[in-house]
């Protein structure tokens, strides 16, 4: 009796299955590197967005040093003692008092340096399309002021060193679990060179 040697002539149902599952698990594992490098993107660009506007609010509140003060007090904005800003009002005041050039309330001298802090304050967080409502989801804005000398009645003594602190939330989980709040804490003092 003849026997003819048997060759493998193609995959069986088995080996295709477990290649099936090792090339799926591969797959999964590039879909979650590539939602943690969207959330680090993501991330980055509200870190980058939050910098300029501290900076941005750091320039306004040094070309405006007679009005320190006026940054700290309640624009109709603030929500707590810490100067904390987290909602625009209702109704906001007009932009006569703006510091973008050409400004003609500021041309006539109408605006006091009061009115331009509180412009100020407004733009930055307030600003359609560039503020940090808009820019940030769940985005804060605090202002303080380590006073100094505490015995001349300012709020915040020039030479004092003012902080501006941005939060915003972040997501860490792509099913929403875990969201995190992330900040810039940007120290500086008015008038002092940068």
């Amino acid at each position: 009796m003849n026997t003819y040697p048997h060759f493998q002539r193609g995959a069986t149902l088995v080996e295709v299955m477990i290649a099936a599952i090792i090339i799926g698990i591969g797959l999964l594992g590039i879909a979650s590197l590539q939602i943690k490098a969207l959330q680090g993107s993501t991330n980055a660009e509200f870190r980058a967005k939050a910098t300029d506007l501290a900076w941005a609010l750091t320039d306004r509140i040094r070309a405006n040093l007679t009005a320190d003060n006026s940054y700290l007090a309640d624009n109709g904005y603030n929500t707590d003692p810490q100067n904390t800003i987290s909602t625009c009002p209702t109704a906001a005041a007009p932009s006569v008092c703006s510091t973008i050039p050409g400004g003609a309330a500021i041309a006539q001298g109408t605006c006091t340096a009061a009115n331009i802090a509180s412009e100020d304050i407004e733009e930055i967080f307030c600003g359609t399309d560039f503020g940090i409502n808009d820019q940030l989801p769940g985005g804060t804005l605090t202002l303080t002021c380590a006073d100094s000398d505490t015995t001349d009645g300012d709020v915040c003594t020039t030479g004092s060193e003012m902080t501006i602190t941005i939060t915003w939330q972040t997501r860490e989980d792509p099913f929403g679990n875990g969201d995190n709040t992330d900040r810039i804490v940007m120290p500086f003092i008015p008038g002092a060179a940068q």
